[in-house]
């Protein structure tokens, strides 16, 4: 099984199609062809339209400046090795809800404005008899139609209508012009290098796009085949663009001798050869038509949304929430493709060649190992281990475990975070990976010296002498050493399960590192010299060295593996609670640092307007969750309720900060159901406080845990009590075992907080180490 939706016959029975989808519509499916899928199956009452709660159009009101989500209106399936977009810029930013001019549907693998996009190509209609007939079109957002599955927009003055539907690796597009219009199509590479050609005779546009994301083999490209369903009449090329589009042709079609046109283009895709892109077309698109195509992938994203089916008090909560499941859903994406005999194959962006199985790439593994990652463990297993797979698969062909796979190794970040992953998702139950191979991989950048950036631990070789990452001797050194330290705990994690106890007792040994650049006098979080000496001068407010995206404020919890060890440095549970509060209630003001200027993430602070807390930012999403630790769960219930209520929204400014491949939507996502995994190698979640009325999900072997919140509504914010399965529950936490095997969670909910509830020390979560 590929993992992708085959081509569709005009002939397929409803029923077979349905179950096709079952099977397909989650990339990393194992299932044979025809078998029923490993997931749970809802229940066969009639489901809500899903899909059509999704707006894909939240977070696209972003600029340099600020970011609200930095996303464009995907049709795509989820996971799809291909994404179609609008195109409203030739920048970084593909897509922005504020833009006047539409310059065509773009083939786009782009997972963040910052990671920019490789691969990419533009198709754009236009009446080249019109005076006004250019390559950019007025764009007019009430004539626009976005959804998870289709995007469709009318071009007012040129009456033409453009609309594309997705499938794993490719689509369908369909456009309309009006009578008496001369059609044409503008397909390009964006941006170059690349190469398009017309094949007049078959109807056929086949493309090369050479643009990579950076770092891959010199042999990286992109194919690309569009089918149309009208004859060439004429051709010609067109050369590469002041404002960055590429090389590529512009084509006329026959038109009829009177009335509108309409004409319908099959689309493949493929890494690996203008063949295979021909042969993806061939199996996902085949003989249907524009119309089919998009109910099968309507249906696809209703079986996957539907494994979490949610009643909410504000209508808009419920398009928040499903439009977040869809974000988090797009990525990790599909990399491998059918052979001939339907085998899975890839090309590898690791080592430049094409190898058997599976691969999947664009994780942002800095972001994702806290909620994305572990919302696919929890909810779609199949995926979650297709990328495990992948992960170790990259680490047999490059060399090392990536850190920010887009499609291959990249300079981005900091950290090892392949590890939290891996060892969650072990430890949460998933087999469907080695993981030997893993832990070889894991322990590999935990001891071995890399070549910079884009593999392996920058400043490993003073960590392992001195326990830290000297400031002076490398760029973010106080956060490689506080996420070097999580990385070792969660390489002693999957050293325990492999029954290696020396081992594992080493590297839990260094996850303690983080105490050596913590300084008892300013209570935080400090760079420190090769010697010993604490780096001067010292602001908890100022950005950049030797913090990354932050300051002291926001580094001083990075130690998610042992909350206990972090509240006897700051004195103890009242201790932990009060800096908590102190952050909350500080001023947004801050100092540039080593930054040198003001950075979005900065501005996004201020907007934030909770004090040095920055939401719009990963590395403090489990932070709100900590006074669990201290016995204050009351003030995590009130804290994560202004954060969904205010920070989350569903219009196209409805985040603050950037999505990055779905984490963001992965924090909501599991707020809203009242849990949070803090520590992502421990099988725990941390209660807090549900936005849902009512949620059931739809776990792996048919089980379902229901989440109540009866009487939830704004004002009632506050946990009075919790049943788990009837039984009173007084702890301010649950494991992962426990929502697999099923049952209900009850909270009442009230407007007053109960700070009885969940105070007493043994009701505290465990800490992890």
């Amino acid at each position: 099984m590929d993992g992708g939706i085959r081509a569709i016959d005009l002939r397929t029975p409803l029923p077979s199609l349905l179950l096709l989808l079952a099977c397909c519509s989650l990339p990393g499916c194992r299932a044979p062809a025809g078998a029923p899928s490993s997931g749970p199956r809802p229940p066969a009452r009639a489901a809500p339209d899903l899909p059509a709660l999704v707006n894909p159009m939240v977070g696209t009101a972003s600029t340099y400046e600020v970011s609200r989500g930095n996303t464009y209106p995907a049709a795509a399936l989820p996971g799809g090795m291909i994404q179609w977009t609008p195109q409203t810029g030739a920048g970084r930013w593909i897509y922005q809800h504020g833009a006047k001019t539409l310059l065509g549907l773009r083939g786009t693998h782009s997972p963040s404005v910052w990671m920019g996009d490789y691969g990419s190509f533009t198709v754009t209609p236009l009446d080249s008899a019109s005076p006004g007939g250019g390559p950019a079109a007025r764009l007019d957002h009430s004539r626009e139609r976005s959804s998870p599955h289709h995007y469709r927009v009318t071009l007012p003055g040129q009456g033409i209508t453009a609309e594309v539907t997705p499938t794993l690796r490719g689509g369908v597009m369909r456009f309309a012009f009006p009578a008496g219009a001369r059609p044409t199509l503008q397909v390009r590479v964006w941006p170059g290098p690349g190469q398009v050609q017309v094949r007049q005779a078959e109807g056929r546009i086949v493309g090369v796009s050479r643009h990579g994301g950076a770092g891959e083999p010199p042999n990286f490209a992109h194919h690309f085949v569009l089918q149309l369903d009208r004859p060439i009449t004429e051709h010609s090329p067109l050369t590469a663009s002041a404002d960055g589009a590429g090389p590529g042709v512009s084509v006329t079609l026959a038109r009829p001798a009177s009335g509108p046109l309409r004409v319908q283009i099959a689309l493949g895709t493929s890494f690996i050869s203008a063949e295979q892109a021909a042969r993806n077309m061939s199996r996902e698109v085949g003989s249907a038509g524009f119309e089919q195509v998009r109910r099968a992938a309507r249906a696809a994203w209703q079986q996957v949304l539907s494994r979490v089916r949610v009643r909410t008090y504000r209508p808009e909560h419920a398009v928040t929430f499903y439009t977040a499941l869809y974000r988090a859903l797009l990525f990790p994406r599909v990399l491998h493709e059918p052979d001939p005999r339907g085998q899975p194959r890839h090309y590898s962006p690791f080592d430049g060649k094409v190898h058997r199985g599976q691969m999947f790439t664009d994780s942002g593994l800095w972001d994702t190992y806290r909620a994305q990652l572990p919302w696919l463990t929890l909810l779609y297993p199949a995926r979650a281990e297709g990328f495990a797979r992948a992960l170790i698969a990259a680490a047999d062909q490059g060399g090392w475990l990536p850190k920010w796979p887009s499609p291959g190794y990249r300079s981005v970040m900091i950290g090892t975070h392949a590890d939290g992953f891996l060892a969650d998702a072990w430890l949460k139950g998933l087999r469907g990976f080695d993981l030997q191979r893993a832990y070889k991989a894991m322990v590999k950048h935990a001891t071995t010296p890399g070549d910079g950036r884009y593999r392996g631990r920058v400043g490993i070789q003073a960590y392992q002498k001195l326990g830290y990452v000297p400031a002076s001797e490398a760029e973010h050194a106080t956060a490689r050493t506080l996420e070097f330290a999580y990385g070792d705990f969660c390489v002693g994690a999957a050293a325990r399960a492999l029954g290696k106890e020396d081992e594992a007792r080493r590297f839990f040994a260094r996850a303690g590192n983080y105490r050596k650049v913590f300084d008892p006098a300013t209570g935080f979080m400090r760079g420190r010299q090769r010697d010993g000496r604490w780096s001067e001068p010292f602001s908890p407010t100022t950005w950049g060295n030797p913090y990354v995206e932050g300051c002291a404020w926001h580094y001083l919890w990075s130690v998610q593996q042992d909350i206990p060890g972090l509240m006897r440095l700051l004195g103890g549970r009242e201790a932990l609670a009060a800096k908590l509060d102190a952050m909350l209630a500080a001023s947004t003001a801050f100092e540039v640092g080593s930054y040198g200027r003001v950075i979005h993430e900065m501005r996004e602070q201020v907007l934030g307007k909770m004090g040095q807390y920055a939401h719009a930012n990963e590395p403090l999403h489990h932070v709100l969750y900590l006074y669990a630790y201290a016995g204050q769960s009351h003030k995590t219930q009130r804290h994560v309720r202004r954060v969904m209520e205010r920070l989350y929204g569903p219009g196209p400014d409805g985040l603050l900060g950037d999505e990055d491949t779905g984490q963001m939507s992965a924090w909501f996502l599991f707020s809203a159901l009242g849990f949070y995994p803090v520590c992502p190698g421990q099988p725990i979640y941390v209660l807090g406080s549900p936005l849902v009325r009512e949620a059931t999900l739809h776990l792996p072997g048919g089980k379902t845990f229901t989440i109540r919140a009866p009487g939830n509504g704004p004002g009632n914010v506050y946990v009075q009590s919790a049943r788990l399965n009837g039984a009173p529950l007084t702890r301010t936490w649950i494991r992962h075992e426990t929502l697999l095997r099923g049952g209900t969670l009850t909270f009442q909910m009230g407007p007053r907080p109960n700070k009885a509830w969940g105070s007493r020390p043994e009701d505290a979560p465990p800490g992890a180490l």
